[in-house]
């Protein structure tokens, strides 16, 4: 078995480097060919996962869900399936997925794996695709600022720590939504395109999704105010949110999101697009090797 492991070396305050060279051993152990490379800037991963795509029997995204997306991005329409070492800070998709998240456990759940078929979501504009959550509003705000600052600690703490500071910021937008042909428009604190359960370390924002049944879920937050905001985080850990009345949800295939003007866009975790946008789901579009 011949692998190669693309490695963030910035993802989790440094973690990716050490998880890497944890499970590289444990791969090597094993007898497997393991080439180990490291990403120098946002984006390499795409890049050096289509150059490697069909040189390799698998790749090994090593980092965030960030870092996952990149890889997935670089092997379209190829048949090189993608295995994950999770090494972010928040390190969401393997919730959904129920993988481990320490490195020496994580690789022996891939030497145990097959490839299987999961769901994408397939953005126009930019063409790219995406594997965990979509998110516009309150939630790409947040993204921004766990761009901008010193992440402290990991995992949900560096969520709530800018969810906290954004909340001086916070405003709904107004937005016009088309799933599978039906319309909704309305101001909404954030809508998440989801096709995984949880995003923000832990916030199980569409408890529901299902990465296997080619449909995307589409979690629509209405205006909130800020206390009602702090009094419903930890429903949204349990996700048990979704009886709260500012909360409604759809399921569909296509989806469409307008504003009045362009809205920053999260894609698994990192801004990159912003509204007008439009999402399709590609059922079984992901190659993803799990036990």
């Amino acid at each position: 078995m011949r692998v190669q492991m693309i490695v963030n070396p910035k993802s989790g305050r440094g973690r990716g480097v050490t998880a890497a060279t944890v499970a590289a051993a444990e791969f090597r152990q094993a007898g497997w060919e393991t080439e180990v490379v490291q990403t120098t800037a946002p984006g390499h991963a795409i890049g050096l996962a289509r150059d490697a795509a069909g040189l390799h029997d698998l790749l090994i995204a090593c980092g965030g869900d960030g870092t996952l997306c990149e890889v997935l991005n670089g092997v379209a329409g190829s048949d090189t399936p993608v295995a994950f070492i999770p090494a972010g800070t928040g390190n969401d998709f393997v919730r959904t997925v129920k993988m481990p998240r320490m490195p020496r456990e994580a690789a022996q759940h891939i030497l145990r794996g097959r490839p299987q078929a999961m769901d994408l979501m397939r953005l126009d504009q930019p063409a790219m695709v995406s594997i965990n959550i979509i998110g516009i509003g309150f939630d790409a705000a947040v993204a921004a600022r766990m761009n901008r600052q010193t992440r402290f600690g990991g995992g949900a703490l560096s969520y709530l720590s800018a969810i906290v500071m954004e909340l001086a910021h916070m405003r709904p937008v107004k937005l016009r939504l088309t799933v599978d042909g039906v319309p909704w428009e309305g101001e909404a604190l954030l809508v998440a395109v989801a096709n995984a359960q949880s995003y923000g370390g832990g916030m199980r924002v569409a408890p529901e999704a299902d990465v296997r049944d080619g449909l995307a879920d589409i979690v629509i937050v209405g205006p909130l105010g800020r206390v009602d905001v702090l009094r419903t985080l930890p429903k949204v850990f349990k996700g048990t949110h979704l009886s709260h009345p500012a909360v409604s949800c759809r399921r569909g295939r296509e989806i469409i999101v307008e504003s009045d003007g362009p809205a920053p866009v999260m894609v698994d975790g990192d801004l990159k697009a912003t509204t007008p946008l439009r999402v399709t789901v590609e059922a079984g579009g992901a190659k993803l090797w799990l036990p």
